[in-house]
């Protein structure tokens, strides 16, 4: 990993660039951008499962970290290639004034002509698709079960403001049982007026 300290976009990109030359590849075959938003204590966990899942879907991982919005506006980075991982990464950290604008930070690092997936592991905005960087992506992805709090509310929030491309996790680990559940249902031509659920 490279330690770049009060960068800029296109010093990140300049980075890629000479760690692609350096490692003797000028082209890494990345099918993506995966950007995820989360917090100094998230990044390490974040970055372990994209680097897993970059094993079968080779991607540009950029790791945006918001600090304090206090104080002089500044950019630092980490940037690599290889370690595990198939494709480049960087974590990203803002300061001050600049984390308002995540989105003009990695706006200019997306892969050009393929998908963008935003990720937000953990406390993700009630819109994803509204917010700036969600604006961003093709898919924008949240986890209901992983909010800090307001848990019963997430996923409603998260329903009320569904958009094409919005996924959640929580929901999706749930298919199994609403598989299930639909084709309990499949067998009888009766009509459904009420139903509990306990656990």
């Amino acid at each position: 990993m490279i330690e770049l300290t009060e960068t800029s976009s296109s010093a990140i990109a300049a980075e890629f660039v000479r760690a692609r030359r350096s490692a003797g590849s000028p082209a890494m075959g990345m099918i993506m951008t995966l950007v995820i938003v989360t917090d100094d204590d998230g990044a390490d966990a974040a970055m372990t499962v994209a680097r897993s899942a970059s094993r079968e879907h080779p991607a540009r991982i950029l790791v945006v970290v918001s600090g304090s919005r206090r104080g002089a506006p500044r950019v630092d980075a980490q940037v690599g290639i290889g370690s595990g991982l198939a494709g480049e990464r960087a974590i990203i950290r803002l300061h001050g004034e600049v984390t308002r604008h995540a989105e003009s930070v990695v706006l200019p690092l997306l892969l050009p002509d393929s998908p963008v997936v935003v990720w937000w592991p953990t406390d993700a905005p009630d819109d994803p698709a509204s917010d700036p960087l969600g604006r961003l992506g093709t898919r924008r992805i949240t986890d209901a079960a992983a909010v800090a709090r307001g848990k019963a509310k997430a996923m409603l929030t998260q329903c009320h403001h569904y958009a094409p491309g919005n996924t959640d996790l929580a929901w999706t680990r749930i298919t199994g049982w609403r598989a299930l559940l639909a084709a309990a249902l499949d067998q009888q031509r009766h009509k459904v007026t009420s139903a509990s659920v306990t656990g």
